[in-house]
């Protein structure tokens, strides 16, 4: 109970004192997905990497009872960061609701999906709005880097513009796979068609993130290509 009570309120509460974090606003980025900007007092003592998440309370009428954990959807700022979130229930659905000025306890960061140290290329798989932490690890890993994004639809690929300027900007790949099995032909994550978009695929590092089911499916097709297993990092976005 006192570890509970440590680390679900005191913690928070101590570094809502020395980082007063706050709504600085709400973004729609397409159907029932919207960021969130959360702004505060010295941030980068946080020591957040791309990749990494917090478990965010909000402090409204409906909301303060609870926290969810959300991951940094854009590199973390000195005075700025940022979380994308798709409506998938009550409490999703009542972030777009947020004012400016909404006080805000956080716990974190937390997590290992970050950038290894290495000097392999990269390659980063998302399905739906697991881009969310590809997206801040896409814009700050150097090198060469190649991006295949995996969606039903072109209304549920988020941060389309985001990523092809960052793609211009650093002269990296982006493949958008889109539509259904039916309509592409097969499936767009196998090795045949992982190893045609990538050359060398079996060199370089491999981060997924997705839906459970597109996440077990997109590392056994890297196995499968010839990707060590110790060169695969991956998270399930089930929440």
């Amino acid at each position: 109970l006192v570890l509970v009570l440590w680390y679900r309120f005191a913690v928070p509460l101590l570094s809502y004192r020395k980082h007063r974090f706050e709504v600085l606003g709400v973004k729609a980025e397409g159907p029932g997905v919207i960021s969130v900007y959360i702004g505060g007092r010295r941030l980068e003592e946080l020591d957040a990497e791309p990749g990494q998440f917090f478990r965010w309370r909000f402090l409204t009428r409906s909301l303060w009872w609870s926290s969810h954990p959300f991951s940094l959807s854009a590199a973390p700022g000195a005075d700025v960061l940022r979380i994308t979130v798709k409506n998938l229930g009550d409490h999703s659905q009542a972030l777009a609701q947020l004012q400016p000025g909404t006080r805000i306890f956080a716990e974190g960061p937390y997590g290992a999906f970050t950038p290894a140290d290495s000097d392999r290329g990269v390659v980063l798989l998302a399905g739906g709005v697991g881009i969310t932490p590809l997206r801040a690890i896409f814009a700050t890993l150097p090198g060469h880097v190649t991006l295949i994004y995996r969606a039903s639809s072109e209304r549920d690929l988020v941060f389309r513009e985001e990523l092809d300027a960052i793609a211009a900007a650093r002269g990296a790949t982006v493949h958008y796979l889109v539509g259904s099995r039916a309509q592409i032909g097969g499936d767009p994550l196998s090795p045949r068609v992982l190893r045609s978009l990538v050359p060398g695929l079996d060199q370089q590092e491999a981060y997924v993130c997705g839906p459970a089911g597109m996440t077990s499916s997109a590392v056994r097709a890297l196995r499968a290509a010839g990707v060590p297993r110790r060169h695969i990092h991956f998270e399930s976005f089930e929440f």
